[in-house]
């Protein structure tokens, strides 16, 4: 596995490198499985950059993880149902999808 500081990261959103670096406290370091896609039309390919996948290779961690995050960061105020993590994909493809918006907190 390749290790990156993503606080070093200026494309990176600084509330999403806030909390990539409150997860790796948490949960040690994480794989990091997707950042910026060219041409993506969500969070993927907007920059500064709101998207970032996680490498989950056991979906009980994963929700775990999930749990965790979303219990302490808080995607919009104004939308209480838009979640920061959230399990994404099947089989081989699934991991942890994270999202953040201007107005994502966190919850201390």
């Amino acid at each position: 596995m390749h290790l990156i500081d993503t606080t070093q990261l200026e494309f990176i959103h600084p509330i999403m490198r806030n909390l990539l670096d409150d997860i790796e406290i948490m949960f040690g370091r994480q794989a990091i499985t997707s950042l910026y896609r060219i041409g993506d039309d969500g969070v993927h390919g907007t920059l500064p950059l709101r998207g970032t996948d996680l490498r989950a290779r056991r979906a009980v961690d994963a929700k775990r993880k999930i749990k965790w995050i979303n219990k302490y960061w808080k995607y919009d105020p104004e939308r209480l149902k838009m979640k920061v993590a959230i399990a994404h994909g099947k089989d081989s493809n699934f991991h942890i999808h994270l999202q953040i918006h201007d107005n994502t907190e966190a919850i201390k």
